[in-house]
């Protein structure tokens, strides 16, 4: 990765660069950065202190720049003269850096009295073969020889001792002969993107030899083909536009001049992000934002809210696996596509080849495996559309087009995401079937998706879907209690306390079994799981310690010698009596003998032989107080956890704690089930956590920033539960006091039980399921019907990651092999219900204890294809073997009795059921099932609707308001670049759109700006500001000839411009309902005109702004929009403390240009009265006040 290449460069330099010269090399203060000095001989001239910042450290380490720069004074000229004149060493890693400017320095003070060290250039001297190119070898217009062609022998991933030569990123001027050739071909790839059906859109300037600028590929979420259950689950918006945003940082570059950058694994002047958008194309600002964010590993796999304001429609939101999409696309791409333009595979070949060779040198002397030429075969490929299935590549074209092969490469692992690994990316096993994307089954692949974030963020599904996230924990917690969990959280090196020296859990129920007794079929939990075989390792070091507790400080004092503890351990501590209590709690600090101790947390199910166990399951944990937001700016101590009392607990008592050393993958298959249930007893509730999370929104919103809270190893289970989750559950139901669901989502005649929309299967199993429909019941009065599925409490954690199959026996299969139903609910409540051994139906121990909904029984409502005939069995019975004529609908649950929650109402809309297998609610009258239940493709249509040569189906209610617009308009400039050099100059932009009025009322060049008054030039220049000057000047003014002035908002006059210090700006064209736009229109105005300096150490400062016409309200008068007296701008990043020299001024001119926009605390207004400009003394008073305030 670039970041960590240059944090390894850089380290290496600090520890072994050697120079007499050069000392305390060390990180700079900015991101990217460097320092050292240069010391001379003669102590009277003062060392030197220079500064290297890399521009862009996601550039590193192929097409990087440097900004060189020191800020010591009173430095010898001809030292000055060299770091202004060093230029940005474009490629430099930070030891070939590093060389060349000590070096060059050298050289301007060999001979001289500061160094009287004698250098000799001589034929060794390797800068020479860096030397810039001279002026006519810039204008030689053959192309460079590469000289970095990959080969199929060259190494997949270089060692350390291979480093693969550099290209250089500064390219030679080309003619116009190659220019005309290189839009051609600009013209014919995207055109090729745009034929096979997707929109093409282009930013910054593509055309021409532009060295940056952007591509965008989009296609909506509704043509892809991906299922409502798998929209809903993936968060996807049908409305949106899946967006590919590939950015070239050297120009464009085609399909084969990419081919040959690809040896090294890093794309060469090409990276990639996607994401999702109202519209087909983002603003150019939200695109430079994509690039310039700092990309993190923990990108939530939700990431998209579609109930977002629509004022955002053109915004660039992350997708659900947008991290690990991206990861993919920037690491592995061009590697892949150089294996199949190589060898003749297809993507499946190439990605097998490329995961089986990576990090190893290779040869195909003994020729390559029949498997990477294998077809590849999907489930879904059979209910995908063709632009999802397409492959552009296998057309055999000399000339493929690189952005639509990028973008059907992301289809392809994005719709069909489930059948890859979130991590390694590799085909998982085969009978995987799930609605969320996972991992494979290598422990590695699920370490980092739980440990290292690359799993979703189960903070938003805490605060977004609270009580789903209670269901989950309470399966998890009955299983375990029941140890019937087949998965375990394996291989998340998660530390522990050792079971063997808690306190006993309660026993597991009987039922059928005990422990890992076999059940009715003579199968045993240890026979079916793969984790109970392994070798059970023995506890390490585990024993229990004595320490004096001091209570009232919450300090333990541990005896010499002890053991050694340190900050952030957890541990778990006895403190003895006639009722032994316990409780778990962190390490805050440790002064040895004295431990400072973090709040308890008191464990909430243990056993002891000496207390009476509840005989019934009307089991409550202790009330708890309601927590407020300030309830967190401080350490939390739960509710549950009551403070130990001074009658029980002496000042200096003694107790016995145990550390949380022992790895959880080292213990027995039994002893891994009772810690998962130990540590879910030291959560709090979901509720608390809910309320936690929301009290920390806009800062660090994560569950690990509750450090006395929630252990590390209580945080993974959790993480693991939400995480391996593979079916889609919404919450229905609300409880009172909740905003509540309208009535159409609830089924009627299940009152008193809490419900949630469950689906299952892979993304294609609703349409295997429609397409059974079509093939077995398609000329049916009813052609699906609904029926029952119970199971016991324990099972659930199981069915909602595996789903609904037969594989295992529980009950006996006296009907046959197959999923059971039954079309009266009370009959699969018998199947829901666990019965120990006292004739009890449940126990409170296997219950979360600090669940909310505190669930008893679930039983899942599901539809089925009505073909009763072709059922093993179709009485007493419905037992159906064929797993593709099943789709499950609704759980419901059985919860706390104390709970409150939407009251029993028949939704409007109903779906007719067949009389004879209609289901029976819980008083055994027939239940009333929504039509929102089914799909929309397969409810019944109202009307039609026609809008132009096209026409779209509308379904009854609220989805006509939801239809999917037909179309949006494609800018004017994306329609240009699709023409030719002679198409272009006959065709007229200004009549591409030739209704509806102008989109602003600016027109460049129409400002009288001979009486402006303006501050004298500067008469002042440096080298490297007036290079950096020229490099912003003519990449702003390439943005501006390339976008339409009402989407840019400011314009630049270049015919004004004779000094490059001093430019003059007008900002145009802002939103009509700002007060400033109405009294720009008032006063016959159309733009703010402004003016921007910039001093001699640019960028390393920022410019001077001030506005010049028209004159503004001042604060004092009641005005806003961040303008002080004498037109000056106060904003933090035209100051030294905020400005950064990476800024560039396209980013200036549009947050200078949202500061005006700005209503808070008040909005900018125009003074009243006649119109007048800010003078020239003003501007200078204002320029000297600025100075004096931020420096």
């Amino acid at each position: 990765m670039p970041r960590k290449a240059y944090v390894e460069d850089l380290q290496q330099a600090i520890e072994s660069f050697a120079h007499p010269r050069v000392a305390g090399i060390r990180p700079g203060l900015e991101d990217g950065s460097l320092t050292f000095d240069y010391v001379f001989a003669q102590h009277e001239v003062p060392d030197t202190t220079i500064h290297a910042l890399v521009t862009d450290v996601g550039d590193y380490p192929s097409s990087h720049m440097y900004m060189i720069y020191t800020t010591s004074e009173n430095i010898p000229g001809h030292i000055s003269t060299v770091i202004e004149d060093v230029g940005t060493l474009d490629g430099f890693r930070v030891r070939e850096m590093l060389s060349k400017i000590t070096k060059l320095l050298d050289k301007a003070t060999a001979g001289s009295q500061l160094n009287p060290l004698r250098l000799d250039d001589d034929a060794m001297d390797c800068d020479d073969a860096d030397a810039e190119p001279s002026e006519a070898e810039l204008d030689d217009e053959s192309e460079p020889e590469s000289i970095d062609v990959w080969s199929p022998k060259s190494p997949v991933h270089p060692t350390s001792s291979f480093r693969a030569p550099q290209i250089s990123t500064s390219r030679p001027r080309r003619g116009r002969s190659s220019i005309l050739a290189i839009n051609q071909r600009i013209r014919s790839d995207l055109r090729a993107a745009k034929d096979a059906g997707f929109r093409i859109g282009h930013l910054g300037g593509l055309l021409d030899n532009a060295d940056d600028c952007f591509v965008t590929i989009s296609i909506r979420v509704s043509k892809l083909g991906i299922s409502e259950e798998a929209m809903q689950a993936w968060h996807l918006d049908p409305t949106q536009y899946l967006l590919l945003l590939i950015r070239y940082t050297s120009g464009y570059q085609d399909f084969n001049a990419l081919l040959g950058s690809s040896s090294t694994h890093q794309p060469k002047g090409v990276f990639f992000r996607i994401g999702l958008s109202y519209n087909y194309k983002i603003p150019l600002d939200e695109a430079i934002e994509a690039f310039s964010q700092t990309k993190q590993k923990s990108e939530p796999l939700h990431g998209c809210d579609t109930t977002q304001d629509k004022a955002s429609d053109a915004s660039l939101q992350p997708c659900f696996i947008g991290g690990p999409l991206q990861d993919l696309m920037n690491d592995r791409l061009l590697a892949i596509i150089n294996y199949r333009s190589s060898f003749g595979f297809g993507w499946k070949g190439a990605e097998a080849w490329y995961t089986d060779h990576q990090g190893s040198n290779w040869c195909t002397d003994d020729g390559i495996g029949s498997k990477y030429y294998s077809p590849d075969i999907s489930s879904q490929a059979a209910t995908l559309p063709g632009i999802v299935t397409d492959d552009h590549m296998s057309k055999s074209l000399s000339k493929p087009s690189f952005p639509l092969v990028a973008i059907q490469f992301a289809l392809r692992h994005l719709v069909r995401c489930t059948e890859f690994c979130l991590v390694c990316h590799s085909p998982v096993e085969d009978d995987f079937e799930a609605l969320k994307p996972y991992v494979c089954s290598k422990p590695l692949c699920l370490y980092q998706y739980m440990a290292f974030g690359f799993g979703p963020s189960i903070e938003h599904d805490i605060v977004s879907q609270p009580h789903v996230v209670d269901l989950l924990i309470s399966f998890c917690y009955a299983s375990a209690a029941a140890a019937k969990l087949k998965n375990l959280p394996y291989g998340l090196s998660l530390s522990v306390p050792a079971p063997n020296l808690l306190p006993s859990r309660p026993r597991p129920p009987t039922y059928g079994f005990n422990g890992l007794m076999p059940d009715s079929q003579g199968s045993s939990d240890a026979a079916t799981n793969p984790e109970t075989s392994l070798a059970v390792q023995p506890l390490h070091k585990a024993r229990k310690y004595k320490a004096k507790f001091d209570q009232a400080h919450m300090e333990l004092l541990v005896a010499p010698g002890e053991t050694l503890l340190y900050p952030n351990q957890w541990i778990f501590i006895t403190v003895p009596g006639p009722t032994p209590e316990y409780f778990h709690c962190r390490i805050i600090e440790t002064l040895h003998p004295t431990i400072r101790l973090g709040p308890p947390i008191k464990p909430s199910s243990v056993d002891d032989s000496s207390l009476p166990r509840p005989d019934s399951g009307t089991h409550r944990a202790p009330p708890r107080p309601r927590l407020s937001s300030s309830s967190f700016n401080s350490v939390l101590t739960p509710a549950a956890t009551p403070p130990l009392t001074v009658d029980r607990v002496s000042k200096h008592a003694e107790v016995e704690f145990v550390l949380y050393d022992q790895n959880f993958d080292d213990l027995s298959f039994n002893d891994k089930q009772a810690i998962v249930c130990t540590l879910l007893d030291t959560l709090p509730s979901v509720t608390e956590m809910k309320e936690y999370l929301r009290a920390k929104r806009g800062k660090d919103m994560a569950l690990k920033t509750w450090y006395d809270r929630i252990s590390p190893a209580a945080a993974g289970v959790l993480r693991w539960i939400i995480a391996s989750n593979r079916s889609c559950i919404v919450e229905v139901d609300h409880i009172e006091g909740e905003t509540s669901h309208a009535s159409e989502e609830r089924v009627s005649g299940m009152s008193r039980w809490m419900q949630f929309r469950f689906a299952q299967g892979a993304p294609d199993k609703e349409q295997r399921f429609i397409q059974s429909i079509r093939d077995v019941t398609a000329d049916a009065q009813y052609p699906t019907q609904y029926a029952w599925h119970g199971s016991p409490l324990h099972n659930w954690h199981s069915i909602v990651r595996e789903g609904l199959h037969f594989q295992h026996t529980a009950h006996g299969r006296a009907f046959g092999h197959g999923v059971y139903h039954a079309t009266d609910v009370n009959t699969s409540l018998g199947y829901s219900m666990m019965r120990y051994q006292d004739g009890s139906e449940s126990k409170p121990y296997d219950r979360w204890p600090h669940s909310q909904l505190k669930i008893s029984q679930a039983v899942a409502l599901n539809e089925i294809v009505n073909a009763p005939d072709q059922f093993v069995s179709s009485n007493p019975h419905l037992v159906v073997a064929q797993l593709d004529w099943i789709q499950t609908r609704y759980l419901f649950v059985k919860i706390n009795s104390s709970v409150h929650f939407d009251p029993d109402v028949q939704p409007q809309e109903v779906f007719p059921q067949d009389p004879e297998y209609t289901p029976l609610g819980t008083d055994r009258t027939k239940i009333v099932i929504p039509m929102t239940a089914v799909s929309k493709s397969r409810r019944p249509l109202s009307r039609k609707t026609q809008n132009g040569d096209k026409k779209i189906k509308l379904a009854r209610g609220s989805e006509i308001d939801n239809a999917i617009p037909l179309s949006d308009d494609t800018d004017v400039e994306d329609l240009q670049i699709l023409l030719s050099e002679d198409e272009e100059a006959h065709a007229n932009p200004s009549q591409q759109r030739t209704h509806g009025p102008p989109l602003t009322d600016f027109v460049p060049g129409s400002h009288d700006h001979q009486t402006l008054p303006l501050l004298e030039p500067p008469p002042y220049a440096t080298s490297m500001a007036t290079k950096a000057l020229q490099r912003e000047l003519n990449g702003t003014l390439k943005i501006q000839d390339a976008k339409p002035a009402h989407e840019l908002g400011w314009y630049i006059n270049r015919d004004l411009i004779s000094n490059l210090y001093q430019w003059i700006v007008e900002l145009h064209s802002f939103e009509t309902h700002l007060p400033l736009a109405k009294d720009l229109k008032d006063k016959g105005l159309t733009s703010v005109v402004m003016e921007v300096r910039f001093g001699k150490d640019y960028p390393m400062s920022p410019p001077f702004v001030r506005i010049i016409r028209p004159r503004f309200l001042s604060f004092m008068a009641g005005g806003g929009g961040h303008v002080t007296a004498g037109g000056a701008l106060c904003m933090e990043l035209l100051t030294n403390s905020g400005w950064s020299a990476v800024s560039n001024m396209e980013s200036v001119l549009l947050q200078v240009r949202l500061a005006l926009s700005s209503t808070d605390p008040k909005p900018a207004r125009l003074e009243p009265g006649r119109m007048r400009d800010y003078g020239v003394g003003e501007a200078i008073e204002a320029y000297i006040r600025a100075c004096h305030t931020h420096g």
